[in-house]
């Protein structure tokens, strides 16, 4: 097939393929280095591109190239439409990074049921042995997401250290057959993180480029998510004025996180926060620190517990962005001197999931898939599986 032949591509087919993408019209035909005029004719059908130029919109778009050629846009890409938003999000539409990382959720979970049924005994089986409702007393279910994940029996020094709270988080959810991955392509402000309530194997995915501490207050919130069987988006946004259904759905998510991260009983018991009546940024820190939890979100326990209000809140909140925004900055800096941060492959295997990896690995390893596959659904060269195992055990 010449390079130059006119392909006829049914009218309205490249115009979901670029809207259920996230690009508007003039950020495709600039990736696509097109006029704007001359994408209109192709989306309208009065123009037909050439293969390279349909071959460049497929991958822009992410989609295989024989999705173009269909003769009307799949139903069953549907659900990006019904994915709700919520807070300060609720009205802005999806990113092209955040369009493929909901993707990226999708397909991996696919490949896990897939796997499931070709090699039982390379992935876990998914147990829904948590469900809520909200009826059910925040604190009640707080106690019980705690006691789910064992959270009781880490050591001091697990609760201490970020990371190693995160790991055993992560570790205690994977046991339980739901897909815990990370992305750093989607901003902080559009997603802190989101959940697919669909079981078997629900996906909970945490933004990689956040701090440890938030993202296990997120990875607890989107838990919270599962057992009510309500996935969405998430940016954790929290105002007193919040009103919609939604936003109830969010407040009770956050109360139930706060609740497992930060029982009630020992919040009261600590002798700080009973003899803190004026909290400042340096008081939240250190005692934030002893709980496992980011400042914020201790602020936000101590307002549903009476021992702080919204006023102290709204005083604190710029400071406590300011302080994490200074943060940001210092670990950039950091990550030049050492030649830009944690090793590629460790960075891999907590994107892709280390329970993902290990059962696709694991499938490989017992024949149950073929090279082909391994490397397809592990997004890797070959040559490249050691160093991704190597990754993923440590």
């Amino acid at each position: 097939m010449s390079a130059s032949q006119r392909i006829p591509v049914a009218a309205g087919i490249l115009e979901w393929a670029r809207r259920t993408a996230g690009f508007d019209k003039t950020l495709a035909a600039k990736r696509l280095a097109v006029k704007e005029e001359r994408l209109t004719a192709w989306e309208q059908g009065e123009l037909q591109p050439t293969i390279n130029q349909l071959r460049n919109m497929a991958k822009l778009y992410k989609r295989p190239l024989a999705v173009l050629l269909l003769p009307a846009p799949p139903k069953d890409f549907d659900a990006l439409r019904d994915f709700r938003r919520t807070g300060e999000t609720a009205d802005l539409s999806w990113s092209p990074a955040l369009h493929a990382e909901y993707k990226r959720a999708l397909s991996q979970r696919e490949v896990v049921i897939e796997l499931s049924e070709l090699s039982p005994s390379s992935v876990i089986s998914s147990r829904d042995d948590f469900n809520l409702s909200l009826d059910m007393n925040p604190e009640d279910a707080g106690r019980t997401l705690r006691e789910l994940l064992g959270m009781d029996s880490w050591k001091g020094g697990t609760v201490s250290n970020p990371r190693n709270a995160l790991r055993a988080a992560v570790d205690a959810v994977e046991s339980h057959g739901i897909l815990v991955m990370q992305t750093r392509e989607v901003t902080i402000q559009e997603m802190r993180g989101f959940s697919i309530s669909a079981w078997p194997y629900p996906v909970i995915i945490l933004n990689g480029s956040d701090w440890p501490r938030p993202k296990l207050f997120t990875l607890l919130h989107e838990m919270c998510h599962l057992a009510l069987n309500a996935g969405g988006l998430c940016d954790l946004h929290e105002s007193p004025a919040q009103k919609r259904s939604e936003d109830r759905v969010e407040h009770y998510c956050n109360k139930v996180a706060a609740s497992a991260l930060m029982p009630a009983g020992r919040i009261m018991g600590d002798p700080v926060i009973r003899t803190t009546k004026h909290w400042t940024l340096e008081g939240l820190l250190g005692v934030s620190q002893r709980f496992g939890a980011s400042s914020e979100a201790l602020l936000l326990r101590l307002i549903t517990l009476g021992l702080a209000d919204w006023e102290t809140y709204g005083r604190l909140k710029p400071q406590l962005d300011a302080h994490y925004t200074r943060l940001r900055k210092e670990e950039k800096e950091k990550q030049k001197l050492t030649q830009g941060g944690p090793p590629y492959f460790l960075v891999k295997a907590r994107n892709l999931g280390r329970s993902y990896v290990e059962s696709v690995l694991d499938a490989y390893q017992s024949r149950a898939i073929s090279s082909y596959d391994v490397v397809d659904y592990l997004d890797v060269k070959y040559d490249q599986l050691p160093k991704l195992q190597e990754a993923v055990a440590r």
